[in-house]
């Protein structure tokens, strides 16, 4: 089945792209450096077909007051704001024109703006490529379906915390809302650029 995209309602979301996950940090991923070359592709196509493009960056204060419950689980001390590795990695930057939330919690939209920007740029359709899939973006693709909006993930463009999870996370966006799991080859065709 051939995959569309509306290009004037749909925005390009990349997902905590930030330094430590390809130069290493407290948090296990797997699958960056195979994400890495793809992301970069997919950021080329979007900016060609001038599709807004939002970018977040998980980044907590030094003091670690705003982590709650985030570190009950597997995850250890990440992202703190003193943290060269928490800066969004060089090669998947924003550039002038594109926009970028910070936010302290797993989902983009959760106690950010992302909804308020969404509505003025007013798209209904996201694309979500990132870090970690079975965290990060499986949440924000869940708030998304809450809120009405359709997505879809670049299934080859997220690193997870590993591949079982990883896996399991695509399978869960999948059963949300059928053909969400696209491939970065369907999202450059859809934008009709070629590598």
């Amino acid at each position: 089945m051939k995959f569309n995209l509306d290009l004037k309602r749909t925005a390009l979301i990349s997902i905590d792209f930030q330094t430590y996950v390809f130069t290493g940090g407290s948090l296990a991923i797997v699958g960056a450096a195979e994400v890495l070359p793809k992301a970069k592709q997919v950021l080329v196509a979007a900016r060609q077909a001038k599709l807004p493009i939002i970018h977040t960056q998980e980044v907590h204060r030094k003091q670690m007051v705003d982590f709650g419950r985030e570190l009950d689980g597997a995850e250890q001390i990440h992202c703190l704001e003193t943290w060269p590795g928490t800066e969004i990695y060089k090669e998947l930057a924003p550039i002038e024109g594109e926009f970028v939330i910070v936010k302290r919690r797993y989902s983009c939209f959760f106690s950010t703006d992302l909804e308020i920007l969404l509505r003025g740029l007013k798209v209904d359709t996201l694309v979500l490529m990132g870090t970690m899939t079975n965290v990060c973006v499986h949440y924000t693709a869940v708030d998304a379906h809450q809120r009405d909006y359709y997505f879809h993930v670049i299934a080859d463009c997220c690193a997870g915390s590993d591949w079982e999870a990883h896996c399991s996370a695509l399978k869960a966006m999948e059963y949300l809302q059928a053909g969400a799991c696209i491939s970065h080859t369907d999202f450059l065709k859809a934008t009709m650029f070629s590598v």
